[in-house]
């Protein structure tokens, strides 16, 4: 038996306080994993429509990392799986339940 899963993406582009209390951006692409077959392009409308929340803005204290994005977007969504990647720095983050 196989399992499927139906993932669509969006691009976030945020600032956040790092560590050092610096102010900094980065784009970022998310990716939500949903099990079975839903309608691709729903979700990622969904996707959409959720980030735009954040895009452009100062994201608050608790999404601060790519992993914080993850687990709210998993949180929001239901997604199966969320992967939040920075792929031009070659840094990525995947959470799974």
């Amino acid at each position: 038996m196989t399992k499927a899963l139906t993932g669509a993406s969006a691009i976030l582009q945020v600032a956040h306080t790092g560590p050092d209390g610096r102010l900094h951006g980065h784009t970022y692409e998310v990716t939500g994993w949903w099990e079975g077959e839903p309608c691709a392009v729903e979700m990622q409308a969904r996707l959409q429509s959720w980030l735009e929340k954040f895009d452009h803005q100062s994201l608050p204290p608790r999404m601060s990392r790519a992993e914080d994005i993850g687990r709210q977007c998993m949180m929001a969504l239901g997604c199966t799986a969320v992967d939040v990647n920075r792929p031009l720095e070659r840094l990525y983050a995947r959470i799974e339940p």
